[in-house]
């Protein structure tokens, strides 16, 4: 727990805060874990008992994960069906489980990492 007669410590920079997000620890103290399941986040954290929970990122994640995946992923499925040393019926399959796998991986880093950005610009707390 935070530790409400203690000297405040040095206010870390957001980058560092995002980072620690991207990272799947908590924007405060960079120990304790972020998420109890996949995206559902903690209350607070165990670490330090910063209430994490009450950051809600909502619809910022998936919109972010879609701008930086979209023009990747379409750029790659154009550049895949001109090729034709394999067939569209093994590529498109193939390409369409790359992007699910892409925005499964993706998807809770970005969501860390908006977290720890609100977290920084103080949001909700």
């Amino acid at each position: 727990m935070i530790d409400p007669g203690a000297p405040s410590p040095a206010p870390l920079p957001p980058w560092r805060r995002v980072l620690r997000g991207l990272g799947h620890r908590c924007p405060e103290c960079g120990r304790g874990k972020l998420y109890a399941r996949y995206l559902k986040q903690v209350e607070s954290c165990a670490a330090c008992g910063a209430p994490i929970g009450r950051i809600r990122a909502e619809d910022g994640p998936p919109w972010l994960t879609v701008l930086i995946l979209g023009p990747f992923l379409a750029g790659l499925t154009f550049i895949s069906s001109r090729q034709e040393s394999w067939p569209l019926w093994i590529t498109l399959p193939a390409l369409s489980a790359f992007a699910i796998l892409a925005v499964l991986m993706l998807l809770p880093r970005i969501k860390g990492a908006i977290i720890g950005l609100l977290w920084a610009m103080n949001l909700d707390r």
